[in-house]
């Protein structure tokens, strides 16, 4: 009864937005917008051991600031019936195990669907992400502890089926505003093959009870950025509601700079949002010749200074400037909404070395906040569409000429593959594209104050 009048109560929530509707990917992804991750929760060991457990009011403020979606990291080898626990093993060897020899604790699911049903009440998309059970992804790992072969790694495998089967089977009546998301960064102990078929197997076992709930999934092998170009080709074909998903930390010693030997403390040069252009741009084309939309998974630098909130007091090796650690949340941030991506900025609280959001106050590190929402949540979109800026001729068979009533700082010029083929810091408004083969370009336009306007043009001849 509690569980019907729950669903109902979400149902009721969501209605006038006909929730219960399919919703595709694509459609999903742009809804999404902007959000946050409550890491160090119910990603930990026990909840608790990292951060304080997770209040109501958390999803009140998070909505109150204008975040859209909230990434849930889950862990669940706690809460589950241990290897340990089961004979797998025949008379003969073979292997005698199965998915009913594990199941989750009750109360563990009725917690996650309490927290769920917060984040929903308050209109916010959400996103189950099975987190922080590297003793499944490091069972195909040779130099892990968790490492695994024969009959114990099909324990480990079907274990990890039986969490999707619980997941699946609480969940299948929740609206579309609620996401799977299979395995969070599998990539540092998986291949390519083995993350795919990790993907097929839990894709059917969701689709039983799920048929239509849009999942999030991501490749084996390469991390970051390239993660999403190792997503085998027949899995994308295979599903109609797959998003793919890759995560952010680079440069690493700035965005890990509170530790020792990460020294690198500014970040904002040319040459460091390039980096992020080529990159994120590469996922977008990718995305394109895929018709698959992208979530922005992760990103974040470490606090200003190596500062500890918990604490109230600075680490010994330093850490971002305040100046550069804004810049990087608001670049990237503006960058994946500019591109089509929905994003959760990785945020882990007060105890932790990137924080967003303090429980304790139900305060946020106000400019980091902002830098994320794209100038207190005005969309990217209507912040670009207060830029005059017009470049011509398009199609262009030798200069291209850039009028701006905004003072432009530099222009680039990237392929169809994100691959950057002209930058120009000096002589800005008129471009030569003589040198280019005729094709379609991208011609990203950067102003003074950080804004940033995207055209496709056709060079011909």
């Amino acid at each position: 009864m509690k569980k019907i009048l729950l669903v109902l109560t979400i149902f009721f929530t969501f209605i006038q937005n006909d929730a219960l509707a399919q919703i595709s990917a694509q459609d999903i992804v742009l809804k999404m917008g902007r959000g946050i991750n409550l890491g160090n929760t119910l990603s930990a060991p026990i909840e608790g051991n990292w951060a304080d457990p997770v209040k109501k009011s958390y999803f009140e403020d998070v909505a109150n600031a204008g975040f859209k979606t909230v990434r849930i990291p889950i862990r669940f080898d706690k809460h589950t019936t241990a290897l340990s626990e089961v004979n797998y093993t025949g008379n003969n060897g073979e292997y005698a195990g199965s998915i009913s020899d594990y199941s989750i604790d009750k109360s563990y699911l009725d917690r996650i669907e309490e927290v769920i049903s917060w984040a929903l009440e308050y209109k916010l998309y959400a996103i189950i992400d099975v987190h922080g059970d590297k003793w499944f992804w490091e069972s195909f790992k040779p130099n892990s502890e968790y490492y695994k072969t024969g009959n114990d790694l099909k324990a480990a495998i079907d274990r990890f089926r039986a969490i999707w089967t619980a997941i699946s089977q609480r969940f299948s009546d929740y609206p579309g505003q609620l996401l799977f998301e299979i395995m969070n960064e599998p990539y540092f102990a998986m291949d390519a093959e083995q993350v795919n078929q990790t993907n097929i197997d839990i894709l059917k076992i969701i689709r039983k009870t799920n048929p239509t709930r849009n999942i999030i999934i991501t490749g084996g092998g390469k991390n970051s950025w390239e993660t999403v170009m190792t997503i085998k080709q027949e899995l994308l074909n295979s599903d109609s509601f797959l998003i793919a998903t890759f995560h952010y930390y680079k440069p690493n010693h700035f965005t890990k700079s509170s530790r020792e030997g990460f020294d690198d403390f500014e970040w904002g040069t040319d040459e460091d949002k390039a980096q992020i252009d080529l990159n994120f741009e590469a996922v977008a084309n990718w995305s394109k010749s895929n018709n698959t939309p992208v979530l922005l998974g992760e990103f974040g630098a470490d606090n200003e200074g190596g500062y500890n909130y918990y604490k109230k007091k600075y680490k010994g090796f330093g850490g971002p400037t305040k100046e550069s650690r804004e810049r990087y949340y608001e670049y990237l941030a503006n960058k994946a909404i500019d591109l089509g991506f929905c994003f959760t900025v990785w945020d882990a609280g007060e105890k932790s070395s990137k924080t967003i959001y303090l429980a304790s106050s139900r305060s946020w590190v106000e400019n980091i906040k902002k830098a994320v929402l794209g100038n207190n949540s005005i969309s990217t979109n209507e912040f670009q569409n207060n830029l005059n800026c017009t470049v011509f001729p398009n199609p262009c068979t030798g200069t291209l000429h850039i009028i701006s009533n905004t003072e432009v700082k530099w222009v680039n010029i990237y392929n169809t593959k994100g691959v950057l083929v002209i930058n120009k810091s000096k002589n800005i408004f008129n471009v030569d594209l003589g040198e280019l083969s005729p094709g379609f370009y991208y011609i990203a336009v950067y102003f003074k104050d950080n804004r940033k306007k995207v055209f496709k043009i056709l060079k011909t001849g």
